[in-house]
């Protein structure tokens, strides 16, 4: 039993490496994408971030209503097919309003992936076990991400982003839409190999009764309410790393001068590095954490230190003079970063009651996507283009957006930290 749940969060961290693969994409490509469809940052920002939070908000309820009483993985292979189909299409975008249809059906396919993965782990490891097989799942957006800018920093070597080509019977296409239209082929394979798994817990489980909203809101509105504080905090930290991440390509070109090729293979192997040893790490701290007498919640406590010590490192950031400083201090922050997602899940988890779970982390995926994943490539494009009103003022323009992000997550976690490490914080399925 212990084996299969191993391999079943083997098999979910790579869906989560697929996801985030296909995701990361355009954040590397954005410049050829702005140039050849003549857009502004604003419009990037919107491409970047609102086109997969907007459908993430209509699409990640209703997939984790799914999620808590259907086939979970049968629903994970389905979306799996849906973004890889939707990925290599974008090839065929002959306009920026195209390209934005088609990346807001992918987010929606994507939209129920951390619902469904994440109710499958609670099942199998409840309560303080939790923590590892969730920094393992969470490992997948930085090996994903970094595997994105590694690949796509590859495979523009032979398609030069900035031209075209004529490869067979294909029409010519920019060499950004030929890397787009190979990428999505492998996630076929992959559909086809959750789609063989079964999910026995709802096979022997399975009933229809209707899940309603009401206990949903019940829970976020409780008082002390500790699920919806969590949830607000990680979601300012997200808005901080999706900031930085979105325009990270955007700031070497512009500022350091550097080619698409040199930004993915560094910040490709910054955030598989960083973001691993952060996500798979953060299980060890807990442990280590958790075997002091003093500390009551050693994943809470993980939280709050890695929040602290992330907000000088991702102001600073884009305002050094040397872009290995700024690499060095990118790898600092996708370490934390790693350590808050994977320990932040695993507490919003825990808290979750069990029949309710899935569409809780549906309305946490909203809230880090709305707010985190909409507004913060946004913020910082129209900051650049109305305050500035200069493409070169992009690194104080991400300055002061982290900024803002960073204080509001330390605001949120400082003001609630007494109701946040007090005993009453767990559901009785386990500490957090």
């Amino acid at each position: 039993m212990r084996s299969t749940g191993w391999k079943t969060v083997a098999l979910l961290a790579t869906v989560q490496t697929m996801a985030f693969f296909h995701r990361s994409l355009t954040t590397l490509f954005a410049e050829p994408i702005r140039i050849e469809y003549s857009v502004s940052d604003t419009m990037i920002g919107v491409l970047i971030g609102a086109a997969f939070s907007l459908s993430y908000f209509g699409a990640a309820y209703p997939l984790g209503h799914l999620s808590d009483h259907g086939d979970r993985f049968r629903l994970l292979g389905i979306f799996v097919a849906a973004w890889s189909l939707l990925t290599s299409l974008a090839a065929a975008a002959s306009s920026f309003a195209l390209l934005l249809a088609l990346r807001i059906g992918t987010a929606a396919a994507m939209s129920g992936v951390t619902p469904a993965a994440g109710s499958l782990l609670a099942d199998r490891f409840p309560g303080a076990r939790l923590a590892r097989p969730m920094g393992v799942f969470a490992s997948g957006i930085y090996f994903g991400v970094g595997a994105s800018m590694l690949v796509g920093g590859g495979l523009a070597v032979v398609f030069d982003p900035f031209s075209t080509y004529a490869i067979g019977p294909l029409p010519v296409l920019s060499g950004w839409k030929i890397i787009y239209l190979i990428v999505g082929l492998p996630g076929f394979i992959l559909a086809a190999l959750v789609l063989r798994k079964s999910d026995p817990v709802r096979s022997a489980q399975r009933d229809r009764q209707r899940l309603p909203l009401k206990p949903i809101l019940d829970f976020l509105l409780s008082r002390p309410s500790n699920y919806l504080r969590v949830m607000l905090a990680i979601t300012s930290l997200v808005f901080v790393a999706t900031a930085i991440g979105s325009w990270l390509p955007s700031l070497f070109l512009r500022k350091h001068g550097w080619t698409i090729e040199d930004i993915g293979l560094w910040s490709g192997v910054i955030v598989i590095a960083a973001g691993l040893l952060g996500a798979l790490g953060s299980g060890f701290l807990v442990d280590r954490l958790g075997r002091l007498a003093s500390v009551r919640k050693p994943q809470v406590l993980l939280l709050i230190i890695a929040a602290i010590v992330s907000a000088p490192l991702a102001i600073a950031l884009p305002l050094v003079a040397s872009p290995h400083a700024c690499l060095a201090l990118f790898f600092c922050r996708s370490l934390l970063g790693g350590i808050i997602v994977s320990v932040g899940y695993s507490i919003l988890l825990n808290l979750a009651p069990d029949r309710q779970r899935a569409r809780l982390v549906a309305v946490a995926g909203i809230a880090f996507n709305l707010i985190g994943g909409a507004l913060a490539p946004i913020a910082v494009a129209m900051t650049t283009d109305l305050i500035f009103a200069d493409p070169q003022q992009l690194p104080l323009s991400l300055a002061i957006v982290t900024a803002t992000g960073s204080a509001a997550a330390l605001i949120v976690l400082l003001t609630g930290l007494t109701p946040l490490m007090s005993h009453n914080v767990a559901r009785t399925a386990g500490n957090v």
